[in-house]
């Protein structure tokens, strides 16, 4: 990947042929990843004579990097949500490095799920990790464009904020195995790792580069650059509670991770009501939806951690939906500002619908990729109190309402009788990518393998 990333780099004047390539190279290796038997590690690939021995460790500086059944959808979802946006990028250019350096955040990311041991465990090591992944991200996010880059900065606050508490975890615990007869010292460690990792996710009020990203970056490198760092944090948590079975016990994890995905969850809504700009309505509304994630993962037994897979999966299906229509939307009217967008769905409407389709699939509306999701979290958040439930479903009203304000604008009067009409191709694509959103609506099951698939990474 890395060498791919040099590569594209040198070519990136090619974009769309390198696009196509490296999403091509990516999903290959995603697939190859997803449907591997690491159980059974020594592989022959096809035309190669030679086997391969998938799980031997590398050590490098006391680090030892090994691919295991648990981390392999991990890369594989990785490498998946990297191929999608390199396609997007074919469509509709984000940027000249935006190929490159996807790859190079992909290679990152994946380094780190393939860490498996080192001096300090990996997992107290991963605020940093994810501090230089997204300081990479940064140039990413700015895209050679010299606007507002509070969203590119505020993305290094929450890994930023959460080393050096996880780093005071790391010295409780290795100060409890010096001394394992002292309960005090598992307790402390318990306290600052829950802490840590609550920060990591980037709850609210540390959510600001999700709308501020949203609003200034290009629409697929905000949707690329949120999942994969969500996805990482979603897998860390998991590994970390898998290490330190404790730190559930001995710390309120479920009750921070409750409160802090319904503050999340209403402050998404509350401000998605209140903005009719195209970007900051998106990035609400998926803080919106990333607040519903918190409050399911908060959730004891054996249906959060599904539930929770299972409202990722479809965000990433509505993020990726919303960046396909928005891209295109912003590529031919300049901007994304209300004024900018007025009447644009009636030269753009296949475009528009995907969009707006992708937006409310992250508030919950029916007939779009969340709302099944949506739906079964607000039945497991009602069962313990229905006030929450009650909350959210309020929240998610005020975010539909938006949309359907900013349909208003879209399909209103033309303002600018210049702006072209969407071709025939990328209309085609955008109904094709409508279809497929719709399908998974209403025939959620189709990802029931994929979320067994993550079950079984994520729960270690």
């Amino acid at each position: 990947l890395i060498l791919l990333a040099g590569v594209a780099y040198l070519l990136r004047s090619w974009e769309r042929i390198v696009a196509f390539v490296a999403a091509g190279y990516c999903l290959g290796w995603a697939v190859l990843l997803w449907f591997a038997d690491v159980s059974m590690p020594v592989w022959t690939p096809p035309l190669v004579n030679w086997p391969i021995d998938l799980t031997a460790p590398v050590a490098y500086f006391d680090f030892t990097f090994e691919l295991t059944a648990v981390v392999a959808p991990a890369i594989a979802l990785a490498l998946a949500i990297g191929a999608a946006g390199c396609l997007l990028s074919a469509r509709v250019s984000q940027g000249r490095a935006f190929v490159p350096l996807t790859l190079a955040l992909v290679a990152g990311y994946t380094l780190l799920f393939l860490l498996a041991d080192g001096p300090v465990p990996p997992v107290l090591l991963a605020p940093l990790l994810l501090a230089a992944l997204s300081a990479l991200a940064v140039f990413l996010v700015q895209a050679g464009r010299v606007g507002n880059p509070a969203g590119a900065l505020r993305m290094l606050a929450p890994p930023v904020l959460a080393f050096p508490i996880v780093l005071v975890a790391a010295w409780y615990v290795h100060a409890a195995f010096l001394d394992p007869q002292n309960a005090m010292m598992p307790r402390i460690a318990a306290q600052f790792m829950a802490l840590g990792y609550v920060i990591l996710l980037a709850p609210t009020p540390l959510h600001g580069s999700q709308p501020a990203t949203a609003q200034s970056a290009p629409p697929v490198v905000a949707a690329v650059v949120g999942l994969l760092y969500q996805l990482a944090a979603l897998f860390l948590l998991f590994q970390m509670l898998a290490e330190f079975p404790y730190v559930a016990q001995e710390a309120p994890l479920a009750l921070w991770l409750d409160w802090a995905g319904l503050l999340t969850a209403l402050w998404g809504g509350v401000a998605a009501f209140g903005t009719l700009h195209a970007g900051r309505l998106w990035g609400y509304s998926a803080l919106h939806d990333w607040g519903v994630i918190l409050m399911v993962l908060a959730v004891a037994g054996t249906r959060g951690l599904p539930l929770a897979l299972f409202l990722f999966s479809l965000r990433a299906i509505s993020m990726l939906t919303a960046a396909a229509g928005l891209s295109v939307l912003e590529a031919h009217v300049g901007g994304l500002g209300a004024s900018q967008l007025q009447g644009a769905g009636n030269r753009l409407p296949w475009n528009s619908a995907v969009f707006l389709l992708g937006g409310l699939g992250l508030a919950g509306f029916p007939l779009s990729a969340g709302f099944t999701g949506h739906w079964a979290a607000l039945q497991i958040i009602a069962e313990n109190d229905w006030r929450p439930a009650a909350v959210v479903l309020v929240a998610s009203a005020g975010a539909i309402f938006s949309y359907i304000r900013l349909a208003r604008v879209l399909f209103g009067p033309l303002d600018n009788r210049s702006l072209l009409r969407e071709r025939a191709l990328s209309a085609t694509v955008a109904a094709a990518i409508l279809l497929f959103s719709i399908g998974l609506a209403l025939a959620p099951q189709l990802l029931d393998g994929p979320v067994s698939r993550m079950l079984t990474a994520f729960s270690g």
